[in-house]
């Protein structure tokens, strides 16, 4: 009796020990995940009654890519774009990001790793921005969001939901290219106008390998392995023209 509730007891401790394990590996940003699939053509009528165009001052793009042992996240700054709106709705629109600009701010590793990683991100193995110098993201519909239709994430108990947009409005589909690669993306965004401004913003995580950005992906490099999923943080700040 006594070697059953022992051996028991070391199951049960074994067990816990691998989902603590499962848990700490699990680096990626909980949050939506967005739909992504072959290039669509837009929707959009091409009327519209209004334009926004972007403050790229006051904008950000923010990323966090996972590894096995950990994160590091940055930002890429916005070129230009703009947002219209018809009948009042956001209906079309395009922004060009500065794939140049692509930097690593993570300031837990300090400025030299920093730098190291910005210039890795910048080269042929990521985004050879020398190359590729733009990404351009073009909106080809807009939908109110049905609340119905978000899935709750899994998730480990180190993880929240802090980076999800709360109260989104609507759902944004578009085409992302990266280096020449384009896919429609879809995802839930939070998109309000007040005073001739108009704040949009979003959080999902999209799979990089989409867009042939593969480097590190392979599950066989152990704890070197670089998760294909990466986290996008979108906030927007647009002015009436």
């Amino acid at each position: 009796m006594m070697s059953r509730h022992r051996h028991s007891g070391i199951t049960a401790v074994w067990a816990s020990l691998l989902v603590a394990l499962l848990c700490c590996c699990d680096t990626t940003v909980q949050t939506d995940v967005a739909e992504v699939g072959a290039a669509v053509r837009s929707l959009h009528s091409g009327s519209f009654d209004e334009t926004f165009r972007i403050d790229t001052a006051n904008s950000t793009l923010t990323w966090v890519g996972a590894k096995v042992t950990g994160r590091h996240n940055g930002i890429i700054k916005i070129q230009e774009g703009h947002i219209n709106l018809h009948n009042g709705m956001a209906s079309s629109g395009r922004t060009v990001f500065d794939m140049q600009s692509v930097r690593s701010e993570d300031k837990r590793i300090g400025e030299a790793a920093n730098k190291k990683l910005t210039g890795h991100l910048r080269s042929v193995e990521f985004f050879d921005v020398e190359q590729h110098p733009t990404a351009l993201f073009e909106i080809t519909s807009v939908a109110p969001y049905d609340s119905t239709s978000r899935q709750e994430p899994v998730y480990g108990t180190n993880h929240s939901k802090e980076h999800r947009i709360k109260n989104p409005t609507h759902r944004v589909t578009g085409n992302l290219t990266i280096k020449d690669v384009t896919k429609s993306v879809s995802f839930p965004a939070r998109v309000v106008v007040e005073d001739s401004v108009l704040r949009a913003q979003a959080n999902f995580n999209i799979d990089r390998t989409n867009w042939d950005l593969t480097y590190g992906a392979d599950e066989s490099l152990g704890n070197k392995t670089i998760h294909p999923a990466v986290n996008i943080g979108l906030d927007l700040v647009a002015t009436k023209q």
